[in-house]
């Protein structure tokens, strides 16, 4: 593989070409790390459409049966990033886990409600509830600046 960078005073965007004689995996893999560097969108296909989404607008992230998707308002997006690369990547501050299968945007939760086995309810601004595992309680609280201070 052959990498050039080139610099242009003038360049007032980043961009990154691919030159290749075909598209296979390790092409996919270069182009999904290159999707997670730039933190100002997270893409998720609909319909065979590719949709850049702002974090903002996503609800949650759901992983189901190892395929992630994206939940706004008005849609369901499929997304080829894993729920860890999504957490580490920092797209949201108010993007959180909440359990091992979801990622839940703070900003778009209405209230909280205990439940049993100190689990706890979210219910979000469109209606929707999901559940938060009390593994990732703390970690909630704590963000929110309910957590004991010591």
């Amino acid at each position: 593989m052959k990498i050039t960078i080139q610099e242009d005073d003038n360049c007032q965007e980043t961009e990154v070409q691919i030159t290749c004689r075909q598209t296979d995996s390790s092409i996919l893999e270069l182009v999904k790390i290159l999707s997670i560097s730039n933190k100002e969108r997270l893409s998720g296909e609909r319909n065979g459409e590719l949709h850049l989404l702002q974090p903002e607008s996503i609800y949650y992230i759901e992983s189901v049966d190892n395929t992630v998707f994206l939940y706004d308002k008005n849609a369901v997006y499929q997304s080829s990033l894993k729920l860890y690369q999504i957490e580490e990547s920092h797209f949201s501050p108010d993007l959180i886990r909440i359990s091992k299968s979801v990622i839940v945007n703070l900003s778009k939760v209405e209230k909280l409600k205990p439940t049993l086995g100190r689990k706890l309810t979210a219910t979000l601004t469109n209606g929707e509830k999901v559940i938060i595992s009390r593994q990732y309680v703390p970690q909630l609280k704590h963000k929110l600046g309910l957590g004991k201070e010591e």
